[in-house]
Formats: structure tokens, C-alpha cells, sequence
């Protein structure tokens, strides 16, 4: 049943035209085209029946010009020209029927009534008052005529039988006509409604979002132009003490130590932020293939090393050689650079830093842990949100956020996760998983 009823929606949409090619205008006019064809070819050999030879002359001449308006606006796409021409062509019919049809006793006006109905239905609302006026107009000047002039109108019908089937079928077929032009208009109406509803509710949450965003970002970018000012202005301060002062070794090396972290946390905040910003602009350019985990550990952990040498955090790496994963190349070494300079950042003086590896089947699951501060319960919520608010690390490291969003971003690119683990005074766990590769551990080789 449901496939009968599909069947016939596609051949009445093939008939009156798709919503994306005609205008609602344009499917009304086709659809009571069709409708109008219909009940032409019906009414022409009821007429005959009747004996009224002039009146089904005219319903086949009606019905071949009907076909004529409906390929033009259907086929042709002239829809005005072919609603003008049903529009005259109308009129001229209504006066001729009511001249030879019997006048006010036959079915003219309720003729009258069903093309005025669907005139309004298929024209547009510029022209409504136009067509109510030639309707009010033009009866009344026949009524009038035939009140003063009986005579002008005579009797066609050959008894009282045939003027009641005549009467009683036009009645019918006016009523189901406007039965059928109301439902359709409703119909209309009530798709159109819920479309406009759904493109102003999907409009409404486009615009929320966007304002959020907005909002996101203005934040986000005014606490980074405070961020990266406060560095900046103290590299330009120390330089000026090296370039200035006599100063001694020792001095020397402590500004040039200092000078140095900064540069590299200020580095650290500008390729984060690069970054970030060329994933908000098209979220592209992520080129996967099969990334050795130590390999990369091993290159991030070159300089990690370094920083957390000054802070007397030490760095143990359990990553097996062997596990390959499905990356990007870039992508992989930025996130693994975030989570550890975040473990730094978070630990003090003579704290731990392990780096491991959880294998399933299908996913590898990168794991930097540290007996650092932890997090506060009441801040999970907000880690991977740009709820951007400075942080500072054990001793005072200056940070905003950003590269726990920007590595949840690039994780989802490479269809993998990011969460943690924490507990506060004691220390964090952050997971990052990826897909292995088709190369898989097996013993102390790899297969494909």
C-alpha cells in the first residue's frame, strides 16, 4: 500500500512539477489544470447524454484548450500566459453557458463561484482583487439582463429530469473542487509553515552558536593579546639588561635561562594558536598515514626535556619501539608537545613524568601521567572548553588552556579521543588515543 501510495506521489509531482523547479504559483495552476482535464473529459459525455449538442461543444473545445494551457505552463514554463489565457477563456465560457445553459435556472453560477475559487488559488495575490471584481461584475450584468429581458434567455433543458441531474452534478463537482482546492492550499500552507519553522529554528541555533563562538574567540583572543604582551615585554626587558649592563657570567646566565623559557612558552602559545585558528577556518589538511609512536615521543621529548630539566621534573618514556598508529604527522608531535609541557607546567620541583602505552585491538592509547597538583573536580567540566582563564603552573607558568582544546580538536580529526584521569595533590593522567595501524605488534616485529 505504502509503495502504491509513493508510486502515485511521483507520478502527480511528475504532473504538476518539483517544489525546487516551479513556483507554488506555477503547481497550483498545473495541478487544477489537471483537475480541471478530468473533470472535462467527464463532463463531455454527460452532455451528450443530455442532448445539449452546443454545450458539449464547447467542454471539448474547453477540454483542447485546457490541454494547450496546461503543456504551455507545464512543459513550456509560461505560467503567466497560460493563466491569462485559462483567465479570458473562463470568462468568455461562464458567459456563453450562462446563455445557452439556461440562465440562472442552469449551473452558471455555480460555475461562476468554482473558477473564481480557483483563480485565487493559482494566481497571485497582486491579482485576487481583479478577478473578485469581474466576478462580482459580470453576473451581475447577465442577472440583471435576464431579469429585464426574459426572453433573451431560453430554456435547453428538454425536462425538469435533466436540469436536476445537470444542477445536482454541477453542484458535486463544484464542491469537490473546492473540497480539493482548499486541501491542496492547506497543504501547501502547512508544509510551507513547518519549512519556514524549521529554517527559523535552524537559523535561530546557527545564530546562538555563532554568537557563542563569537563570544569564545573575542575572550579567548583579548586574553592572548594580555598573554603574550606580558612575555614579550619581559624578553624586551632582559635583552635591555644584557645590552645595557655590565653583567656578570652568572647574571648572564641567569637571564639568558629565563630569556630562553620565555621565548619557548611564547613559541609554545603562537603555534597553538596558529594552529587553532587554521582548524576554525576550514578544519582541513590532515594527512594520516603510519606514525611510529617512540619515534615521535622521542622528538618532542628532545626539547621537553630541557624545560623540565630546569624545573628538576624528570621524564620516563615506556613507549615500545615497535606500535605504529594512524596519524598525521604534525598533528601527533604537537598533541604529545601539549600534554607533556602541560605535565611540566602542572608538577614541582623533583616531580615524576611517565609516559606509556595501552594496547586493544583496534586503538592505542597514549598515556602521560604526573604527581602533579591535579585537577579540581569543579574544573572538569571546562578543561576541553575555551571557559579561557589564565592558569599558572607551580612556578607561576602563565597559560590559558588552549592546547588541551587544540589537542581535542586535532584527536577528533584523526578519528581518536582525548580524556584524563585526576586526582588533586596527588596527579593527572591524560589519554590519547589513536587508531593502530594496519601494522601490528606481533612479538618483537611488525606485520601488515
Amino acid at each position: 500500500m505504502h509503495k502504491i501510495a509513493r508510486k502515485l506521489a511521483n507520478i502527480w509531482e511528475e504532473l504538476v512539477g518539483a517544489p525546487a523547479s516551479f513556483s507554488l504559483e506555477n503547481r497550483a495552476f498545473n495541478s487544477i489544470s489537471v483537475v480541471t482535464m478530468a473533470l472535462l473529459t467527464v463532463l463531455l459525455p454527460f452532455n451528450m447524454w443530455l442532448g445539449l449538442t452546443l454545450v458539449w461543444v464547447i467542454v471539448a473545445t474547453l477540454l483542447v484548450l485546457q490541454v494547450f494551457f496546461f503543456y504551455l505552463s507545464r512543459y513550456k514554463k509560461v505560467y503567466h500566459v497560460s493563466m491569462l489565457a485559462y483567465a479570458i477563456v473562463s470568462y468568455i465560457t461562464l458567459t456563453a453557458t450562462f446563455y445557452l445553459n439556461s440562465g440562472s435556472h442552469g449551473p452558471a453560477l455555480l460555475l461562476f463561484f468554482l473558477t473564481f475559487n480557483l483563480l485565487i488559488a493559482f494566481s497571485p495575490r497582486s491579482r485576487h482583487w481583479m478577478w473578485a471584481c469581474l466576478h462580482l461584475l459580470l453576473p451581475v450584468i447577465l442577472l440583471t439582463k435576464e431579469y429585464y429581458n426574459p426572453a433573451w434567455i431560453r430554456d435547453s433543458y428538454a425536462s425538469a429530469e435533466y436540469r436536476y441531474v445537470d444542477i445536482l452534478s454541477s453542484y458535486l463537482i463544484t464542491l469537490t473542487c473546492i473540497y480539493l482546492i482548499t486541501n491542496y492550499l492547506r497543504n501547501n500552507y502547512e508544509r510551507e509553515k513547518r519549512n519556514a519553522e524549521e529554517r527559523a529554528d535552524k537559523i535561530d541555533s546557527q545564530n546562538l552558536k555563532l554568537e557563542q563562538s563569537n563570544q569564545k574567540k573575542d575572550k579567548l583572543f583579548s586574553i592572548i593579546a594580555h598573554d603574550l604582551q606580558s612575555p614579550l615585554n619581559s624578553i624586551i626587558t632582559t635583552l635591555h639588561l644584557i645590552a645595557e649592563y655590565d653583567l656578570e657570567e652568572e647574571e648572564k646566565k641567569m637571564l639568558g635561562d629565563e630569556l630562553l623559557t620565555l621565548t619557548k612558552n611564547t613559541s609554545s602559545l603562537l603555534t597553538n594558536l596558529l594552529t587553532w585558528s587554521k582548524l576554525q577556518m576550514d578544519g582541513k589538511g590532515v594527512r594520516l598515514s603510519a606514525e611510529n609512536v617512540h619515534e615521535a615521543v622521542e622528538r618532542v621529548l628532545t626539547i621537553q626535556r630541557l624545560l623540565a630539566d630546569k624545573k628538576s621534573v624528570s621524564i620516563t618514556s615506556r613507549v615500545d619501539a615497535d606500535v605504529y598508529i594512524t596519524a598525521d604527522h604534525n598533528m601527533l608531535e604537537l598533541i604529545i608537545r601539549n600534554l607533556v609541557n602541560n605535565a611540566i607546567k602542572f608538577t614541582p620541583s623533583g616531580g615524576q613524568i611517565a609516559i606509556d602505552l595501552r594496547l586493544n585491538d583496534e586503538y592505542c592509547h597514549l598515556m602521560i601521567s604526573d604527581n602533579g597538583i591535579g585537577i579540581d573536580p569543579n574544573h572538569h567540566d571546562e578543561i576541553f572548553s575555551l571557559k579561557t582563564q589564565s592558569t599558572f603552573g607551580t612556578n607561576n607558568e602563565k597559560g590559558i588552556g588552549l592546547g588541551l582544546v587544540l589537542c581535542k580538536e586535532l584527536l577528533s580529526l584523526q578519528n581518536g579521543e582525548l580524556w584524563f584521569e585526576s586526582t588533586p595533590g596527588e596527579g593527572t593522567t591524560f589519554f590519547a588515543s589513536f587508531p593502530l595501524s594496519q601494522m601490528k605488534v606481533t612479538g618483537n616485529t611488525l606485520s601488515a
